[in-house]
């Protein structure tokens, strides 16, 4: 089930499909995940499911190299950062914040987007 789980949701990342919240939803439901536990897994499957189209991404030149090295640096330290703040933050309160957080981007996801007049 698992495998199939983690098929269907690399599908939909290729697609352009947010599914770190769906696998996260999957984690912490369904195979009742601690929630840090469930965030390191849901970054390993990023990585690997996003990593499978950055060749393609360089290959195109569709990210400019300077755009490419400031997105490394930040989410590096936002990572430093992250993991700090996760020893100090209690998981019940993470895993609320997550929620937020999953919530408030699926509710801009559904708000029209304003078109630019030419």
């Amino acid at each position: 089930m698992d495998i199939l789980v983690a098929f269907l949701l690399a599908i939909l990342s290729g697609m352009g499909v947010g599914s770190g919240g769906l696998f996260m939803i999957y984690l912490l439901l369904v195979r009742d995940v601690p929630q840090l536990e469930a965030q390191g897994l849901n970054l390993l499957f990023f990585l690997f499911s996003a990593g499978a189209s950055v060749p393609l991404i360089l290959l195109r030149r569709r990210v400019p190299t300077g755009v490419l090295l400031a997105i490394c640096l930040c989410g590096a330290a936002g990572v430093l950062i992250g993991a700090r703040l996760s020893d100090i933050i209690a998981a019940e309160i993470l895993k609320k914040l997550f929620a937020f957080l999953i919530l408030g981007s699926g509710i801009v996801g559904l708000l029209p987007k304003k078109r630019k007049k030419k």
